[in-house]
């Protein structure tokens, strides 16, 4: 990884790298790996293809919701460790199956947060907070299933380095709040109550012993994520890495700046003047990206706003696959990416499963443009 280790800003157009190579170079067994985008939007199905391809294996997982690319990886045999919150296919199947039946026989062992919890842990990752304060998690289990200090993950060697650098020393603390519930709503003006929300309560929370064994208002802290690798989808990429993402934005920003090196999979690099032009419009800049790995229709067979829709067909169709013998599935996954990206584009869609239409390979893709104004494609059929 010795090019890796060259300050970002110096490296311009190096950045730019084949799929393979990408891969190759930021991706090793074991690597704490981010997946960005959000559901099965603007994931970036290319690079997951390829960690596939190159079978590596033992990957720790941390990502907030959906499981598109996790629910591949699984199915691959590829995961280990999963930090994640909501892991399910939306409305085709709620709960990923194969995500689900590797954590069921062991194969995975995992860790959840709610939705916003998670969310809050990139926001720390991102601006360098040592954690972030919620009240999200209270009421729940989730503070005694600790599985990665069962694991013996957590904390420090003797040497004082952590025995795993992208899991925390805790996974939640408690404390009690230094202003008495001050910034929680409702809010007693002079004037009176002027907040909107009125079901807070607050009164019965500050009577509340729970957590620490005294009175009063209580928060719990969440750790910031920093994972080795975030690998995210956007639109365009400037040639030196200046990033800019259209539509929902998701966690990418985030989780792209909280990680170690980041890799960015684009539909099309363009100049950095193009770019510049419109600078508040950009998404993440140039210095946090590692590696621009440029894959057109590379997101199939999920959605990239303003470019392609997804392919409800194949989830529809993937989602009984997916419920057949765990050596099946495995065998089904490791063909299915074939040996390259431009073979699998080329022919993988609409194949081995029936679409609407029947079309099949690059016609297929093409059928799956998405309207400019609309960011989708209006019409296309999303039968469950």
């Amino acid at each position: 990884m010795a090019e890796a280790t060259i300050p970002t800003f110096m490296r311009g157009k190096d950045k730019i790298m084949s799929l393979s190579d990408a891969v190759k170079t930021f991706v090793k067994k074991g690597t704490c790996i981010c997946p960005g985008g959000f559901s099965y939007t603007k994931k970036p199905m290319a690079l997951a293809r390829e960690v596939i391809r190159q079978d590596i294996k033992d990957l720790f997982v941390t990502m907030n919701g959906g499981a598109s690319i996790c629910e591949f990886w699984a199915a691959a045999g590829l995961v280990k460790l999963l930090d994640t919150t909501y892991i399910g296919l939306e409305g085709i199947q709620p709960v990923a199956y194969s995500v689900r039946r590797s954590i069921q026989d062991g194969t995975i062992d995992v860790e959840d947060y709610s939705n916003y919890g998670y969310g809050l842990r990139t926001v720390a990752g991102r601006y360098g907070w040592p954690f972030a304060p919620c009240m999200s998690e209270f009421g729940t289990s989730m503070m005694d299933n600790d599985t990665f200090k069962k694991m013996g993950l957590r904390g420090k060697k003797a040497d004082g380095s952590w025995i795993h650098p992208s899991v925390a020393p805790h996974r939640m603390a408690v404390i009690e709040d230094p202003f008495d519930g001050w910034g929680l709503r409702p809010h007693a003006f002079e004037d009176g109550d002027g907040t909107s929300n009125k079901t807070n309560a607050l009164d019965l929370i500050r009577e509340s012993t729970a957590y620490t064994g005294n009175k009063g208002v209580k928060v719990i802290l969440v750790p910031p994520i920093l994972p080795e690798v975030t690998i995210i989808l956007a639109q365009r990429v400037g040639e030196k890495g200046t990033t800019r993402i259209e539509g929902i934005l998701g966690p990418d920003a985030e989780q792209a700046i909280s990680a170690k090196y980041c890799v960015v999979q684009t539909e099309k690099v363009v100049t950095e003047e193009e770019l510049r032009a419109q600078p508040y419009s950009n998404t993440i800049a140039m210095q946090y990206i590692d590696a621009i790995v440029e894959v057109p229709y590379g997101g199939f067979p999920g959605q990239v706003p303003y470019y392609y829709d997804y392919d409800w067909d194949f989830w529809r169709a993937y989602t009984q696959v997916n419920r057949k013998e765990k050596a099946e599935v495995n065998k089904y996954i490791k063909d299915w990416v074939m040996e390259d990206e431009w073979t699998f584009l080329s022919t993988r869609p609409g194949d081995g499963y029936p679409t609407i239409t029947g079309t099949k390979g690059l016609q297929r893709l093409f059928e799956l443009r998405a309207d400019s104004t609309y960011g989708y494609k209006p019409g296309l059929a999303r039968p469950l």
